[in-house]
């Protein structure tokens, strides 16, 4: 990330002499190397011309292959100028599948350009990439990320409202302040995700296994977990302290003890099998509804 980072920050250090400026002092430099090779055979002013001209066309050479490299930051530029231009396109013509914004996004990552504030809604991404993209306040409403390869964005403050996630990678991934209102999760893969003051009312994880190579000691610190489908997943050591729990369906979850809820709001009115309301002395007359 360090070496990235020092490649960027000489790039534009690079950008910033003009380009007359750069050929000039490197025809200079060769010119120079040229006579300081040829050094004894120069006994006049006729003599060093007569060297460098016959070094003109190496010294072409390596001044074209110079400016080659000079103009790489440029050309990057023009490729993600235009890389933008097809996700623009794309969203203001409302396509949901477009394969070159797919691979316009995935170019932008690589080469470390943050996507934040990015405007995908409705966009058909699946088994999209996006692994390390800064990704902070995008909407991407009720787009399709299944199979997405999300590990370790940043996805802080994204509006993931209505979007399907099922088999995304997300481990290691910033969820924190997202809406997730609706989203399907499925068995998305969220091992140490930061769900962390995250709004998930309405997510679905119905059996989501979130122990197993999908998440460990997730994070629902003051999630807004509100008629969230959790039933069967695997809450080992999930952390739910101070998570809205009103009519979550924690039905059949796997490793999941009383010590957890109670450190919830709302614990007492989610929905649990019979044996653990017993366990946690929630006594109810009749048995929850049935949930589709």
């Amino acid at each position: 990330m360090k070496r990235k980072e020092a490649v960027n920050k000489l790039e534009r250090l690079v950008r910033k002499v003009p380009t007359w400026l750069f050929i000039t002092g490197a025809v200079v430099v060769l010119s120079f190397i040229a006579l300081w090779l040829e050094g004894a055979e120069i006994q006049s002013f006729r003599d060093a011309v007569k060297v460098l001209f016959e070094n003109a066309e190496s010294i072409a050479i390596v001044t074209a292959v110079i400016f080659f490299f000079k103009e790489a930051p440029n050309r990057k530029a023009q490729k993600h100028y235009e890389a933008w231009q097809v996700i623009d396109h794309a969203a203001a013509a409302h396509v949901p599948t477009s394969y070159a914004r797919i691979q316009a996004l995935q170019d932008l990552i690589e080469d470390g350009v943050s996507l934040r504030g990015v405007n995908l809604p409705g966009a058909h991404l699946q088994e999209i990439n996006l692994k390390g993209a800064v990704l902070i306040s995008a909407d991407l409403r009720s787009a399709n990320l299944n199979g997405a390869i999300l590990r370790g964005a940043n996805l802080s403050g994204a509006t993931l409202s209505s979007a399907t996630l099922i088999d995304a990678d997300l481990r290691g991934a910033n969820l924190s302040i997202a809406d997730l209102r609706g989203a399907v999760l499925g068995i998305a893969n969220l091992r140490d995700a930061d769900l962390h003051g995250a709004d998930l009312q309405g997510a679905n994880l119905d059996d989501a296994d979130l122990r197993d190579a999908k998440l460990r000691s997730v994070n629902f610190n003051n999630a807004d977990l509100r008629d969230a489908d959790l039933r069967g997943a695997d809450l080992h050591d999930a952390d739910f302290h101070d998570a809205n729990l009103c009519m979550a369906d924690l039905r059949k979850a796997k490793n999941l003890i009383p010590v957890q809820v109670k450190s919830a709001q709302n614990w007492d009115k989610a929905i649990y099998d019979k044996a653990f309301r017993s366990h946690v002395g929630i006594l109810l007359d009749t048995d929850p509804p049935e949930r589709h």
